[in-house]
């Protein structure tokens, strides 16, 4: 018999866990799975109500140690994990509760969980569904993402520290770096959301070659902000009124739905075309030529430079969704 049977049978025997569905000495345990049956606590002191019961042959919730208490005479079970970090179980989810006398049922509990055993299920886990980790099984992933080459930065990975959100939001922290994710899925799929990710990578590079092959290495850090709108601003900055946004951004459809904030925000710069055009203006202001009430001899540089007008390649110099104020 290998390892994982031994401890098996060990724990509870005929590849089941000792009160999951085993019928054994139960006076003597501290710990129980139990299905959550209440959230509200009226102190809202992250107090809830969880009753200790088994999975028939069925998988059927049924039985257990509270079997003959009614939900309105089940303690209140104590929570194990301090507020400072806020997780609560649904309704309907497992949880581990911890007896502090096994031999008083109404003696205080002590909980932990919800008890979430895959990444595409943190939305919600039914009891029936997380209870089947202790059947004694060979285990197969539903989905290989991290076999997917573009989940490899969004997917916590085995020796990753990761707080996950109930729906799609994420604080992953690796080696010299922090990631935190919002909507790394395609809504309702399991698809990596490509489209618009939203994300901010923290990260140090300790002793990179300068350049492949060479020897001279640097160390530095590097913050990356992806989003398909972004928006910098300070409460106490210049705001702009929309339509003066429409006047100057002529060609930006997609102010349309970017909302109230972007349109009160101005568009950046891109640094080096506003140095094409400040460099045609520098050689045209220089080399040009003229008489007293005659415009300019024109030149290959005005030729150029006329092409920037508000309708025209002003608007290459200036981002549709990077907004500052």
């Amino acid at each position: 018999m290998g390892f994982k049977g031994q401890l098996s049978q060990q724990l509870g025997g005929k590849g089941q866990l000792t009160g999951v569905s085993s019928e054994g000495n139960q006076s003597i345990r501290n710990a129980y799975p139990a299905i959550v049956v209440s959230v509200d606590d009226p102190a809202e002191q992250n107090r809830i109500v969880a009753r200790i019961v088994k999975l028939d042959e069925n998988d059927k919730v049924v039985g257990g140690r509270d079997r003959d208490v009614p939900d309105r005479q089940l303690p209140f079970c104590n929570p194990l994990v301090s507020e400072f970090v806020h997780v609560r179980p649904l309704v309907g989810e497992m949880v581990i509760v911890i007896l502090e006398n096994p031999s008083d049922n109404s003696a205080p509990r002590y909980w932990m969980g919800p008890v979430i055993t895959s990444k595409l299920k943190l939305k919600y886990q039914s009891y029936a569904d997380a209870e089947s980790m202790f059947k004694y099984t060979d285990f197969f992933s539903d989905i290989k993402l991290q076999n997917k080459g573009a989940s490899s930065l969004v997917i916590p990975r085995q020796a990753d520290i990761a707080l996950q959100g109930r729906d799609d939001a994420d604080l992953i922290l690796r080696p010299r770096e922090v990631f935190i994710s919002a909507g790394k899925f395609i809504e309702n799929s399991f698809e990596i959301n490509e489209i618009s990710p939203c994300n901010i990578q923290l990260k140090q590079f300790d002793n990179v070659p300068i350049r492949e092959g060479s020897d001279d290495k640097v160390t530095f850090s590097q913050q990356n902000l992806k989003s398909n709108n972004i928006n910098i601003y300070s409460p106490f900055g210049k705001f702009r009124e929309p339509e003066r946004g429409a006047e100057i951004e002529s060609t930006n459809d997609d102010l349309k739905y970017l909302g109230e904030l972007a349109n009160s925000l101005h568009p950046t710069v891109f640094g080096d075309e506003l140095i094409v055009l400040l460099d045609l203006l520098v050689r045209v202001t220089l080399n040009h030529i003229h008489t007293p009430h005659v415009k300019l001899v024109e030149t290959d540089d005005s030729n150029a430079l006329s092409e920037y007008t508000i309708e025209g390649k002003l608007q290459d110099i200036i981002s549709k969704f990077v907004r500052i104020n």
